[in-house]
């Protein structure tokens, strides 16, 4: 088999090989980050020697800022989403939620009317993204298969596995974290009583963030007397 046949017969596994391969790439490069890890041990330790307060303010900050960016939201500045993270979080009895999910979790509500309600997965961006992920993937493998059991060159059915178990791999790879996340959002509509209690949570932040402006609202007033 000549290597312009070859080719010609596995261009579209050769993309697919090429496109694996980068990403693959991209985040190896990223490698692990244990900054945050290694940062909060340095707090712990110099918190043990006496140190000045602006130095105690500066390391109970840094604390507070890595753990909240760690954790959730730092970054984002979204009130809505930090809203429900909250909420969520302080309504969850049973621990269904896992921290490391909270984040991309709270893309499965909205607050509207000052009530927390669930989307339908058909408006989840990443449960779209992933659906389609899966049918390209599945016709992939399809079309595979087919090769296998009908191309009489080797070569290509060797190509066809290869790219097959690749394939097999990016796709539990992309899928794994947003079906934990789907399977997570399932299990707090199938407890009657979740959503409720965060929207209870809710009720307290919006009271809470209210009294704070109102707060600050008299402050003002009272400074410009």
């Amino acid at each position: 088999m000549e290597l312009s046949e070859l080719i010609h017969d596995n261009w579209l596994n050769l993309v697919i090989f090429l496109v694996l391969s980068f990403v693959s790439f991209i985040y190896k490069k990223r490698g692990k980050n244990n900054y945050f890890d290694n940062i909060i041990k340095y707090a712990v330790i110099l918190e043990k020697t006496p140190q000045p307060k602006y130095q105690i303010d500066y390391l109970n900050n840094i604390k507070k800022k890595l753990i909240w960016e760690k954790v959730c939201f730092y970054k984002a500045g979204n009130i809505d989403k930090e809203s429900i993270a909250i909420s969520l979080v302080n309504a969850d009895v049973h621990n269904l939620i896992e921290l490391t999910q909270l984040d991309l979790l709270t893309q499965y509500f909205k607050i509207t009317e000052k009530r927390i309600t669930p989307l339908k997965p058909y408006f989840i961006k990443e449960v779209m993204v992933s659906c389609v992920e899966f049918m390209l993937a599945s016709i992939m493998l399809l079309s595979n298969i087919i090769t296998v059991f009908s191309s009489p060159w080797i070569i290509n059915v060797i190509v066809a596995i290869l790219t097959n178990v690749i394939i097999i791999i990016a796709l539990f790879s992309f899928t794994l974290q947003p079906i934990k996340r789907l399977k997570i959002y399932l299990s707090i509509l199938k407890d009657n009583a979740f959503l409720q209690r965060a929207n209870n949570e809710l009720a307290k932040i919006i009271k809470d963030k209210n009294r704070v402006s109102t707060d600050i609202l008299e402050e003002i007033t009272e400074s410009e007397k």
